[in-house]
């Protein structure tokens, strides 16, 4: 059988406040929202890998385009790269920073956060996000950690299967693709346990569905994860 060429349709799935599944993270997405819409920061999300973080810093960089200068930044890619960057930003910017636990035993990359946040100010439209609170940090600057905890602090909880499968479908229904309680709960059982990686793989679900012209039936889904 021929298969029909698909178009890219990632830009679909990019992540955003429309396709964030909050469940117990609530008060995460309502805090981004906030932001983005112009309430002064900084905001601090703090939570386990998988718990959506990194999905809100890019929902609010999304919601900002076009609004002023924006820039993402996991500093794990910033301290290879030479912390300078941090304080380059300009003033008016909305700056989501990612990944803070990698700040740890970087003197240079306090300092420059440190003038980041006096850069953005009074606004300082920021929002940061770790696995553990500003007190958990391990920072060698209180002025530093006293400014990170100077908005709100938002735990976020790691999805459960149950929220997991909710998602899953949610995410599958916006971007026009069906997905059962049955073939949820398969690529649940047998996909990639991380939700980053089992969100990617309805990217590639919906290019084959689309492709081979067929349904995500059970024997389908098989043969797809099987696929090298």
């Amino acid at each position: 059988m021929m298969r029909q060429l698909p178009l890219d349709l990632s830009v679909r799935d990019r992540p955003s406040f429309e396709n964030f599944w909050a469940a117990e993270n609530g008060a995460a997405l309502a805090a981004a929202r906030a932001l983005a819409q112009g309430r002064p920061g900084p905001l601090y999300l703090y939570g386990p890998e998988g718990c959506g973080k990194t999905h809100l810093l890019a929902a609010v960089a999304r919601a900002v385009q076009g609004g002023g200068p924006c820039a993402f930044l996991s500093l794990a890619h910033v301290s290879s790269m030479g912390w300078q960057s941090l304080a380059d930003l300009p003033p008016d910017s909305t700056v989501c920073v990612d990944d803070m636990e990698a700040l740890a035993g970087h003197a240079d990359g306090e300092q420059q956060l440190f003038v980041l946040f006096e850069t953005l100010a009074p606004a300082r439209r920021i929002v940061l996000a770790g696995r553990s609170n500003p007190a958990g940090l391990s920072l060698a600057r209180d002025d530093l950690r006293t400014r990170l905890a100077s908005g709100p602090i938002v735990a976020m909880r790691r999805l459960s299967d149950e929220v997991k499968a909710q998602a899953l479908c949610h995410r599958a229904s916006l971007r026009g693709l069906h997905l059962n309680d049955v073939a949820c709960a398969y690529l649940l059982a047998h996909g990639p346990r991380d939700p980053r990686a089992l969100f990617a793989l309805l990217e590639d679900l919906d290019r084959e569905t689309l492709a081979d012209g067929r349904r995500l039936t059970i024997p389908y889904l098989r043969a797809i994860l099987a696929r090298p």
